[in-house]
């Protein structure tokens, strides 16, 4: 065929090795405008099934149904699960806890009416008093205006509620529990210091929770982390920060060149702190698994011999665990900061120091193992094997499979996420001033 002598409303699309396909421009039109509409119509149900998976996600949450060794929170068991990074599966358990208390915009959400993205942000502000607002905003502006009057209502509020009264500032002080032999700390700290400690507690909070290293391009602005939210339970941070500053090596205060070191008291084949309590078999087992410890031999309180300060693994050793393993073992976990060499068979009970029977564990699951949470079975040839205290086997990589037939339903409207927007431009203050009058002060949640 000579394409030359074509209509110039045609165009060649396809063609094989015997024919080519001719279609009109308005043809190909029209099939490029129904792309669109299936791709519309597409996200409203996409918008339509997130919301069940948040609805299911609350419930889910709130019933703590993701506990378990080596999962700290609903956003681990998320990622082992679900294939979801760490940041995004946090977000939606966020998101799934704000819409659990606003019926309209979650109705709205069911229908497909609004995305993901734009309820992400409106929950934000969105309170029970001013959901049905929110909503309406959510119908009728695009993703990308109601961000900016998002940010600006929650700019408005922290100024307005930024005025509190200075509080009193105390010494920070601490004592062992007599009952329970917990440490515990309390106290106040001027703002200035506590904005200090809660900066090295949010990036101490981060490395505890790294589960990859780190790349130069993906380094944060001064900015991003200025913006990083600190971490509620500072404890497990604050266990980080300390490991952090255990092995700088070289002590600032005593200018001595040697790094931090615990020493524990051997009595009567009890472990005890110095002037502190008795710890509990577990968490003895749980000290003996430690790369560094000192060990004194005490008699009536009185010390017999501090002991040589013994490292179990050796530096290959660890350096070897390092390449093999790399993060946490459990499945689930993956942190890549603060590791243990942990002897599946336990040191204490005469578990050998060699490659195949030590594994690398974090910290906490290092404390969930000791305490019974789960087991580790050693196979041999350096393998390894979880298991839940029933004796089920914990796969390390559960596999992920979908059924989007039968997501799709009928009730969704094709054009039911796309706003009412008739491409009147944002005028911000005006927008933020009009909105912000009607809103309860309290409305922003996070």
């Amino acid at each position: 065929m000579d394409t030359n002598k074509l209509d110039t409303n045609k165009l060649v699309i396809d063609h094989d090795s015997d024919t080519e396909q001719v279609m009109s421009v308005a043809d190909k039109r029209e099939a490029v405008d129904n792309i669109g509409v299936e791709i519309c119509a597409l996200a409203g149900q996409i918008a339509a099934a997130t919301a069940r998976f948040l609805t299911l996600l609350a419930d889910f949450d709130e019933q703590r149904g993701w506990a378990g060794p080596g999962l700290h929170s609903c956003a681990h068991w998320l990622s082992w699960k679900c294939g979801m990074s760490l940041h995004t599966g946090r977000e939606y358990v966020r998101v799934a806890k704000a819409l659990r208390p606003l019926p309209q915009m979650r109705k709205a959400f069911e229908q497909g009416e609004l995305s993901y993205s734009k309820v992400r942000t409106l929950t934000r502000v969105a309170t029970p008093t001013n959901e049905k607002q929110m909503v309406r905003l959510g119908r009728e502006a695009p993703a990308s205006q109601i961000d900016r009057l998002t940010a600006g209502l929650r700019k408005v509020t922290d100024n307005e509620s930024g005025k509190s009264k200075a509080p009193e500032r105390f010494q920070v002080r601490w004592h062992w529990d007599a009952d329970t032999g917990d440490f515990v700390i309390k106290g106040r700290l001027a703002a200035q210091d506590g904005a200090r400690i809660l900066a090295v507690l949010t990036t101490a909070e981060q490395e505890r929770n790294r589960t990859e290293s780190p790349s130069q391009e993906d380094e944060p602005t001064t900015e991003q982390n200025a913006a990083k939210k600190p971490p509620g339970d500072i404890g497990p941070a604050l266990l980080a920060m300390a490991e952090i500053a255990a092995t700088a090596g070289v002590n600032t205060a005593t200018r001595a060149g040697t790094s931090a070191e615990v020493v524990f008291f051997h009595e009567h084949d009890n472990l005890r702190i110095p002037g502190g309590p008795v710890l509990t078999d577990s968490d003895s087992e749980e000290v003996l698994c430690n790369a560094h410890l000192r060990l004194a031999k005490t008699k009536k309180q009185c010390v017999l011999n501090l002991g040589r300060k013994t490292r179990v693994t050796s530096h290959k050793q660890m350096l070897a665990l390092n390449y093999r393993d790399g993060s946490c073992r459990t499945p689930g976990c993956g942190r890549t900061r603060f590791l243990h060499a942990h002897h599946v068979r336990f040191w204490g009970r005469g578990g050998e120091t060699n490659l195949d029977n030590l594994i690398m564990l974090c910290g906490t699951c290092h404390r969930a193992l000791h305490r019974g949470q789960f087991t580790i079975t050693a196979l041999g040839d350096q393998q390894f094997e979880f298991h839940n205290t029933d004796g089920g086997v914990i796969d390390p990589a559960p596999p992920t499979e979908g059924f989007a037939d039968q997501l799709l339903r009928g009730d969704i409207r094709d054009d039911a996420i796309i706003p009412r927007w008739g491409g009147d431009p944002l005028h911000l203050d005006h927008a933020v001033s009009v909105i912000f009058d009607g809103l309860d002060r309290e409305s922003v949640l996070v």
